[in-house]
């Protein structure tokens, strides 16, 4: 259950929903993870308030991943934009910069992270400009961080 969204929350409402190694505001913080601050309360991270709607706000973009695929792309080797081609889950909106290396992609970097995913999704991939018949099997990348 998330800190209320109001201004009368206490500190024990944080403390709950936190569970910090001891019940004062510093341990709070120190304990709180960073995606479950609502990003319209964050602020400076140094007071109660900081914590209104903490924990309402659930991460669903995708963060990190691994190579599940490693596909075979027909084309030259560099690094190429790519967008989802197709998911296992109902997440959208991931954009990625993959470097394909003898036809496979070898790596990754995420340059949007979308909604909706959930961790172990699999994110079939387009590589940009290049049509399907040429990028059989696609690759696959599997989400393991929400962000």
């Amino acid at each position: 259950m998330a800190v209320p969204d109001t201004t009368t929350f206490t500190l024990q409402d944080v403390v709950t929903e936190v569970n910090p190694t001891t019940d004062d505001l510093v341990d709070c913080f120190a304990d709180a993870t960073s995606a479950s601050f609502d990003q319209a309360y964050k602020g400076n991270l140094d007071q109660l308030l900081n914590f209104r709607n903490y924990g309402a706000v659930t991460a669903s973009g995708f963060a990190t991943g691994t190579i599940s695929v490693a596909g075979s792309a027909k084309i030259v080797d560099g690094t190429y934009s790519a967008t989802q081609f197709s998911t296992s889950g109902s997440g959208s909106g991931a954009t990625f910069n993959v470097t394909i290396v003898s036809k496979a992609v070898t790596s990754f970097t995420v340059t949007a992270s979308g909604t909706g995913y959930a961790v172990s999704d699999t994110v079939t991939l387009q590589v940009s400009n290049l049509i399907p018949e040429f990028q059989e099997p696609r690759a696959e990348l599997t989400v393991s961080t929400l962000g």
